[in-house]
C-alpha cells in the first residue's frame, strides 16, 4: 500500500512538474521583454544594493563577457565598485588588490605581479578556468583607466600554499566538500563580515557577488537529513530583500562525483527543453527579466529536492546570454607556470592528490616530464564544449519540431 501512494505522488510530481509549463506562454513573454541583460542588472542595482549572480559552469568564458559589461558600465565604476567573487581564498583579497589597484611602468612589470598573486589566489594547485584570469584583467583595466574605483574580495575559506601537507589539504577539502552548507556558511559570513567594514559610496554600500548557481541561490531546506542552505540564503537571512539573485540560463548538471546525495542527478535541459525551445523561437536575444509571476518563475527549479521548489523561489532574476550550445569552457593561463614556478606546481599537484610529496628518486625518474606535461595544461590556452550538446539540442528539437511541424524551417536554429 506504502509503494503505490509512493507512487501516485511521484505521478503527480511528474505531471506538475511538466505540464505546468506551456512553450507559448513563455514564448509570448519573451517577446515581451527587451532589456539587455547589463542593463537589466544596473537598474536592479538602482533600487537595492546586493546582487548575487549565479553563474553557470565555472569554464564556461562566454557568460564573464556580460560580467566585464557590468563592472565597466560608469554606473557601477560610481555607484557600487565593490566585486565579491566564490573563486578564491579571503585571506589572497589585499594581495589582489595591491595588484589590480597597482601602477606599473610596463606590461611585462603588471604581467609579473599579477601571475605570482594569481598562482596563490585559490586552494586548487591553479585555478586554471580562464574566465576568472580574464575577469581580473578587467578589473586592471577599468582601476587604470577610473582613479582604482574597483575593489575585488575573494570569500572562499582561507587558504595558504605554504608548508601544506597532504593529509592537511585531505582534511582541508573533505571539510568543505562533505560538508555541503559549511562551505556556504563560510563564503557568506565572509561576504558579510567584509561587506560590514565596506565604505559606502554616495552614502550606500553597494555590492556584485558572482558565485556558481547552487551557492547564489536561496536556498535553505533538509533533505534526507542533509541540511541544504546555500550561501544566498545566508546572506538573505542578513539584508533580506535588500538582495536580489540573478542566474545566469544554464542546464541541469552536475560534476561526477558531487554531492552524491542529490536527487534527480540528471543531464537535462530545463522544463524538459521548453526554455530553450522559447529562446530560440525568439532569435535567441540577449535578455534579463524578473521571475516573479512569470511562466519562467513558475517552473520547478532544476534541483528541486523532490519539494516542488519553482524557481521564483530561490532566485529573483534570470538573465539570458546564449543558447547553451554556444557555451564554450576555455582553460589555461598564459605564462602561469615559469621555470621558477615548476618545483613549486609538482609539489602541490603531489599533495593535492594526496601524496606526501615527491622524493629525490621520482624527482630523477619523472621530474622534467611531469614539468612539461603539466606546464603545457596550466600555459596553453584551449577551448572545447561545455559538455556534449546533442542530447540537450535532441531534447529541445522535440518542442521546435512540433512548433513548426508544417514549416521547412524545423531544428534550423540549433544546428548553426
Amino acid at each position: 500500500m506504502r509503494y503505490i501512494a509512493y507512487l501516485f505522488v511521484l505521478l503527480i510530481t511528474c505531471n506538475y512538474t511538466y505540464a505546468q509549463i506551456d512553450l507559448n506562454d513563455l514564448t509570448a513573454f519573451l517577446k515581451r521583454k527587451n532589456q539587455l541583460p547589463k542593463d537589466y542588472v544596473i537598474e536592479l542595482f538602482k533600487t537595492n544594493d546586493i546582487i548575487i549572480i549565479g553563474e553557470r559552469d565555472h569554464r564556461d568564458t562566454t557568460q564573464y563577457d556580460v560580467l566585464i559589461d557590468i563592472i565597466s558600465d560608469p554606473y557601477f565604476i560610481n555607484n557600487v565598485g565593490h566585486i565579491y567573487t566564490e573563486v578564491g581564498v579571503i585571506n589572497m583579497s589585499d594581495d589582489a588588490n595591491r595588484v589590480l589597484k597597482g601602477e606599473y611602468e610596463t606590461k611585462d612589470e603588471f604581467n609579473k605581479e599579477f601571475l605570482k598573486m594569481y598562482r596563490d589566489m585559490d586552494y586548487n594547485p591553479i585555478w586554471e578556468k580562464y574566465s576568472m584570469y580574464k575577469f581580473m584583467r578587467q578589473i586592471y583595466n577599468v582601476n587604470r583607466d577610473n582613479n582604482k574605483e574597483l575593489t575585488l574580495t575573494f570569500i572562499d575559506d582561507r587558504f595558504s600554499w605554504d608548508g601544506v601537507t597532504a593529509k592537511q589539504y585531505r582534511y582541508f577539502k573533505n571539510h568543505l566538500r562533505l560538508n555541503y552548507h559549511i562551505r556556504d556558511s563560510i563564503m557568506a559570513k565572509n561576504f558579510i563580515d567584509s561587506y560590514e567594514k565596506q565604505k559606502p559610496i554616495m552614502g550606500r554600500k553597494k555590492a556584485l557577488i558572482i558565485m556558481s548557481r547552487p551557492h547564489a541561490i536561496n536556498m535553505d531546506i533538509i533533505y534526507n537529513n542533509v541540511v541544504i542552505k546555500s550561501s544566498g540564503s545566508y546572506i538573505y537571512d542578513k539584508y533580506c530583500d535588500n538582495v536580489k539573485i540573478v542566474l545566469f540560463n544554464w542546464y541541469k548538471w552536475m560534476p561526477p562525483g558531487w554531492f552524491d546525495w542529490m536527487p534527480e542527478r540528471k543531464y537535462e535541459l530545463s522544463a524538459d527543453g521548453r526554455w530553450d525551445a522559447a529562446f530560440e523561437l525568439t532569435e535567441k536575444r540577449p535578455v534579463g527579466f524578473d521571475l516573479a509571476n512569470t511562466p519562467f518563475g513558475k517552473t520547478v527549479f532544476d534541483y528541486n529536492y523532490e519539494q516542488l521548489i519553482q524557481y521564483h523561489d530561490v532566485a529573483d532574476g534570470l538573465i539570458y546570454y546564449k543558447p547553451f550550445y554556444k557555451f564554450v569552457a576555455t582553460k589555461g593561463i598564459p605564462n602561469v607556470v615559469d621555470e621558477e614556478f615548476e618545483d613549486e606546481l609538482l609539489n602541490r599537484i603531489m599533495v593535492f592528490n594526496g601524496r606526501k610529496g615527491p622524493g629525490d628518486l621520482w624527482r630523477k625518474a619523472f621530474c622534467s616530464r611531469y614539468k612539461r606535461i603539466y606546464s603545457e595544461y596550466y600555459n596553453n590556452v584551449t577551448s572545447e564544449d561545455c559538455t556534449n550538446y546533442e542530447k540537450l539540442k535532441r531534447q529541445m528539437n522535440r518542442w521546435l519540431s512540433k512548433k513548426y511541424s508544417n514549416s521547412d524551417d524545423s531544428n534550423i536554429a540549433a544546428k548553426e
